[in-house]
């Protein structure tokens, strides 16, 4: 009998490991399943973050040859009247 009760002893303090083995890696889980949706959203942010400079930059090489395509028109233009001037000159 002292044997039976022995191995009930034992037995139930492997189920009481058990059993804090347990909620212990629930714990752990939750923590872990937090982790992973605080990460998601952080990868969220990041991503429309970047989509939106991603369209800033599209929209920026749009506009930069229209202000590249008007300044060399002033800057021809500003030529076109040095060539003017000097052929006037040559022609004194």
């Amino acid at each position: 009998m002292s044997e039976t009760k022995k191995l009930l002893e034992e037995l139930d303090g492997k189920v009481m490991g058990l059993l804090s083995n347990l909620s212990e890696s629930k714990l752990d889980s939750l923590k872990r399943n937090q982790e992973i949706a605080d990460l998601k959203n952080e990868l969220a942010k990041k991503k429309e973050a970047f989509d939106l400079l991603a369209k800033e930059n599209e929209a920026l090489k749009v506009e930069r040859p229209k202000e590249n395509k008007d300044d060399l028109k002033i800057k021809i233009g500003e030529m076109v009247k040095e060539i003017d001037r000097c052929i006037s000159l040559l022609k004194v």
